[in-house]
């Protein structure tokens, strides 16, 4: 599932790559100083009577050399994941990696947040959303 979300972001946010400026499940030690990270996180739920439906939680990590660069970034994806109603935050598939998901609705707990500078001295933004899907 991180992985269709990731693609998602990619295809959704000007410039990011896969792997590169942006990672997928944890963010490696050579990993680039501006980059944005995808993180399962704890939390959601799943539907007894409905194996099909879950409700997933899941964390965007931006980081950059300076504070509005990390914002900047952060806020890009949440506009990509949020705002951007050409194809919206609800009823639509999610890409194709290992099954095919449809995305009733992806909502944000919260706008961007500032959580911190790193060792390094790079700014980190985070922002963590609740994403209610179906697998097809």
């Amino acid at each position: 599932m991180i992985k269709e979300v990731a693609t998602f972001i990619k295809d959704h946010t000007a410039g990011l790559v896969i792997g590169d400026t942006l990672q997928v499940g944890h963010r490696p030690q050579d990993a680039p100083d501006i980059c944005d990270t995808v993180l399962e996180s704890s939390g959601g739920s799943v539907i007894f009577d409905l194996p099909e439906r879950a409700d997933v939680v899941f964390q965007v990590l931006s980081r950059a050399k300076t504070y509005f660069t990390a914002r900047a970034r952060a806020w890009a994806i949440y506009d990509a994941i949020f705002r951007d109603w050409t194809y919206g935050a609800a009823n639509f598939t999610l890409p194709v990696v290992d099954a095919a998901y449809e995305a009733m609705i992806i909502e944000p707990l919260a706008t961007p947040q500032y959580i911190r500078t790193d060792e390094k001295l790079r700014y980190e933004f985070s922002t963590n959303y609740l994403m209610k899907i179906k697998k097809l």
